[in-house]
């Protein structure tokens, strides 16, 4: 896996935790704030401390996923690592909207049709996808922010062709790249 997607990979688990950990400080102080009993109960059933000061307003971590055709390139690593191992909870995660469409057309489930695709390709293929990776000079970032990865583009020991793999579209979304055709 390259540096990118390891540094990826630990943004988006630094901010889970850390939105995590907001939404649980969040919901203790609706709780306390929203009943005046709540809040009397709370203090009284609690030693006294020293109050503690509110968090900061949440502002943009320094951990987020960049904005960036380099960002996408990582995001579909992840996603070409993780189809190589059958890790199929991280693909879907991925290829949400994407799978998604394609459910709509007709297709199966995400883990139903990359379970179908998965099994199509050959031992050799399927142990290249894990250390495959994305030739930048092959990527094409669209004006409208999205990164189109051509199947030309994976730099891998095994051949893949358009049937194979396909190209994908990868969008920006909430913070992160996500498959979208």
């Amino acid at each position: 896996m390259s540096n990118p997607a390891i540094r990826i990979g630990a943004s988006v688990l630094a901010l889970t935790a850390f939105f995590a950990t907001s939404a649980c400080q969040d919901d203790g102080k609706t709780d306390a704030k929203s009943s005046p009993t709540a809040s009397t109960s709370a203090a009284s059933s609690q030693p006294s401390a020293p109050s503690t000061p509110p968090p900061p307003p949440l502002a943009p971590s320094p951990t987020a996923v960049p904005k960036t055709a380099d960002g996408a390139i990582a995001r579909y690593e992840t996603v070409l690592h993780a189809l190589s191992r059958g890790d199929l909870k991280t693909v879907c995660a991925i290829a949400g909207p994407a799978a998604k469409k394609a459910e709509a057309a007709g297709f199966g489930k995400c883990r139903t049709t990359f379970t179908i695709m998965r099994s199509m390709f050959s031992d050799p293929q399927l142990s290249a996808l894990r250390t495959a990776t994305i030739d930048k000079s092959k990527v094409i970032k669209r004006a409208n922010g999205n990164v189109e990865i051509p199947t030309r583009a994976v730099v891998s020991k095994a051949t893949f062709t358009e049937d194979d793999l396909g190209g994908v579209t990868l969008a920006y979304r909430h913070g992160n790249w996500f498959m979208v055709d």
